[in-house]
């Protein structure tokens, strides 16, 4: 008998389907982690990517831009330019840094269509007619208040792992003028600022001698401050301490 069962299990074996292998589509990959809040709220900037976020700390420069195109893109969003339309840019006061809050207008208003002009230096009201020879076309002028970075305070204890909190504020206002008439379409205040930590030892990274209004005082470390904490840990320890020590 057992010659036939092994016959009758062959000859099973042979009329069974041959087995497939599954296939399995995914709609999409898994996401990838945060890099950093900074890396996905601008896309301008390319940070150099690590496990916990970007080690190289962003220059002081390219923070106030940041801050710049931030406040441009808000203050603008109430700004009556239609798509298609040509406009004269130009400062209403010289400030070295000029070149920030223009670089933002530019590319805020290329998003929304905007045919732009570019003077680089005040122009005279007694000069805009004279200036534009096309009617209807708006002077939008800025004025950059202040942009400047502050080194706020010291943040940690530790040898190695102090950081420098700093502060990036850029004011000022942005108005649009009919040239023909020098009426005032319309105006608005320009203000943002933006806070993040860097490690103490990479102030020469951050600043550049080019740029004086973007360098700053580091703050004065209080010996008091450092201290403080040092010994609120050792007045805890010595309580729990004496709490074990003393328990029956």
């Amino acid at each position: 008998m057992q010659p036939v069962a092994t016959a009758v299990l062959l000859a099973l074996m042979a009329c069974a389907p041959a087995a497939e292998a599954k296939k399995f589509r995914y709609s999409g990959g898994p996401r990838p982690p945060e890099d950093s809040t900074l890396a996905v709220a601008d896309r301008y900037l390319d940070p150099v990517v690590r496990s916990r976020g970007p080690r190289v700390p962003y220059t002081n420069l390219q923070l106030t831009q940041f801050v710049a195109d931030t406040a441009v893109a808000r203050t603008l969003a109430s700004a009556v330019v239609d798509s298609g339309t040509h406009a004269v840019l130009a400062p209403a006061h010289s400030h070295p840094l000029n070149f920030v809050l223009e670089h933002a207008l530019l590319k805020a208003l290329s998003r929304r269509g905007v045919d732009v002009t570019v003077r680089r230096e005040p122009i005279p009201d007694d000069s805009l007619k004279s200036l534009f020879g096309r009617p209807g076309d708006p002077l939008i002028e800025y004025t950059l208040g202040s942009a400047r970075v502050t080194y706020l305070r010291y943040v940690g204890i530790l040898p190695g792992r102090v950081k420098v909190e700093r502060q990036a504020l850029v004011t000022g206002s942005i108005g649009m003028r009919d040239p023909n008439s020098s009426r005032v379409l319309w105006t608005s205040d320009l203000g943002q600022n933006f806070v993040d930590r860097f490690a103490r030892n990479q102030v020469a990274l951050v600043e550049e001698d080019r740029y004086p209004d973007l360098k700053a005082q580091l703050p004065a470390r209080n010996v008091d401050k450092v201290l403080e904490p040092v010994i609120v840990v050792a007045v805890v320890a010595g309580l729990v301490a004496l709490f074990f020590q003393n328990r029956p």
